[in-house]
């Protein structure tokens, strides 16, 4: 781990060696770019939710005028007053967060900075010939002007790690793209996102909630490199042209710039089925006591309501997540079965007492309610639409709400909705 100044001097006098300085040619003058170097920079993961997918950067350095640039695509505004955060989160919410290109003028600062949120910093130097780094400091400069330094920000398509490995492939002439489009990646976008945020459990199932069948699909290797680590690996197992007929690796060296081992991720999705399945069974339990009287009927019944107002609420949100918002993740969600609105519809028949609280749209709603799940665990087991990777989803959501239904379809049964409900 880097602490002074100094030891920055000689991390850098090391970088020297390890690439070379490039130093002016005999006669004549050097070709533009021949005094640039520029590294790939990838940062580890921390601990908050935009920061568990890791960073990575784009590092221009000038060995004749002895400058850093460090262009980042990461640069966002969190908001300080209660109106900026309303605002912020709204436009996250939709789908239309604004991010931009920041340069940072000094190294020692910026890994100062990581070291604050004790992440992981390194380094790889691109073998690129003058014109290419020329070329690169010059797009990146032209991007980072205030004009054009600001995006829309998309998880998937459009992030700071996307920006970065599409201005690497315009240098490269295409090169990265031809190196990873269409040959399989390791998973699914659903698959590397939930890996990364193991961390957060609430996070971890309210995003698998969220999502629906468009990150399912196997991905390639470019649309893998979302993920700054995806990018670090692709590009080094590139292979260019060495100028003389060969090919040469891109990266020519690779190094650590700061090293705390704090924070990783994992390599695939945790297996939590057995877990979520042993919650969903004890909730389920939970709400099979409301068929009793007395004190344990009234547990039964309070958590009965809270699950179905939890479902309910949900369901508006996978609605408003699909039809009003930019999210395409969200689009098209199955667990709209399991998280659905008519939950709140059947909330005040959890606490009817006589016949005349109950009519024939309560048990249609219970019925529907039910439907739904059960045509949700058949398109899980059995997809004959879009697949989607939900399992978990369903055996958490579904299981106490057949549970819930089979309670109030008993109670609209009887003929005074179970004499003594609720009394004792």
């Amino acid at each position: 781990m880097m602490h002074t100044p100094e030891r920055l001097i000689r991390v850098l006098g090391a970088i020297a060696m390890l690439v070379g300085t490039p130093s002016p040619p005999a006669h004549g003058q050097a070709p533009p770019g021949s005094n640039l170097q520029v590294f790939l920079m990838t940062m580890g993961p921390g601990a908050d939710i935009y920061e568990r997918f890791g960073h990575n950067a784009i590092w221009i350095r000038d060995t004749l005028a002895h400058t850093d640039l460090i262009y980042n695509y990461g640069m966002f505004e969190f908001p300080a007053g209660l109106g900026e955060k309303l605002a912020f989160y709204w436009r996250f919410a939709m789908g239309r967060p604004r991010y931009w290109l920041g340069v940072d003028s000094s190294l020692q600062h910026m890994l100062d900075v990581y070291r604050y949120y004790e992440r992981d910093v390194s380094a790889q130097a691109l073998n690129l010939t003058p014109a290419q780094r020329a070329g690169l400091a010059s797009r990146l400069a032209v991007n980072a002007l205030p004009q054009n330094r600001v995006y829309t920000y998309d998880y998937f398509r459009d992030n700071c790690s996307t920006r970065v490995r599409d201005m690497l492939d315009v240098v490269l002439g295409g090169a990265l793209k031809r190196a990873t489009r269409d040959r399989p990646g390791a998973g699914s976008l659903r698959f590397h996102t939930l890996r990364s945020i193991t961390n957060d459990k609430l996070m971890f199932l309210g995003i698998d909630a969220a999502f629906g069948p468009r990150v399912d699909h196997r991905i390639d290797r470019w649309d893998e490199m979302f993920l700054p680590e995806k990018v670090q690996q692709r590009v080094g197992e590139l292979h260019v042209p060495d100028g003389g007929g060969a090919q040469q690796p891109l990266v020519k060296a690779a190094f650590p710039l700061l090293t705390i081992g704090r924070y990783h991720i994992d390599p695939a999705p945790p297996h939590w089925l057995g877990m979520l399945t042993l919650i969903a069974a004890l909730v389920a339990g939970i709400m099979l006591l409301a068929l009793l009287s007395g004190p344990a009927g009234v547990v039964g019944r309070v958590v009965m309501t809270a699950w179905f107002l939890l479902l309910g609420l949900g369901g508006l949100l996978v609605l408003f997540f699909w039809l009003c918002t930019d999210q395409v993740s969200t689009y098209a969600n199955h667990n709209l079965l399991f998280f659905s609105p008519l939950a709140l519809g059947v909330v005040p028949l959890v606490w009817a007492r006589d016949a005349a609280s109950a009519s024939r749209w309560n048990s249609r709603l219970v019925g529907l309610l039910a439907a739904g799940v059960v045509l949700g665990f058949g398109l899980t087991a059995v997809p004959i639409v879009t697949p989607q990777d939900n399992l978990r989803i369903a055996v958490l959501a579904g299981v106490p709400t057949l549970a819930g239904a089979w309670v109030l379809a008993r109670k609209l049964r009887t003929s005074n909705l179970m004499a003594g409900w609720g009394g004792g």
